[in-house]
């Protein structure tokens, strides 16, 4: 193996644990052997979910020209 591999590697594997501890964190000890209160409120999905489709589909769209006058 290269250098250029290891450091990939390497790299990738930081991004990986970096991310899943970021994430993991400790609860609090309610006594009782659960970790934490409650649950959270629900965060509604669908506000603004027809714009952000409109907007996808015209950002595909844009792409797709845009590889075509390219080619």
């Amino acid at each position: 193996m290269t250098m250029k591999h290891l450091s990939k590697i390497y790299l990738l594997a930081f991004l990986v644990f970096a991310d899943i501890t970021a994430f993991a964190g400790p609860g609090d000890d309610t006594g009782g052997g659960e970790l934490g209160g409650g649950d959270p409120p629900a965060t509604p999905i669908n506000t603004y979910l027809i714009v952000m489709i409109v907007l996808g589909l015209l950002m595909g769209f844009y792409s797709f020209k845009k590889t075509q006058k390219s080619n």
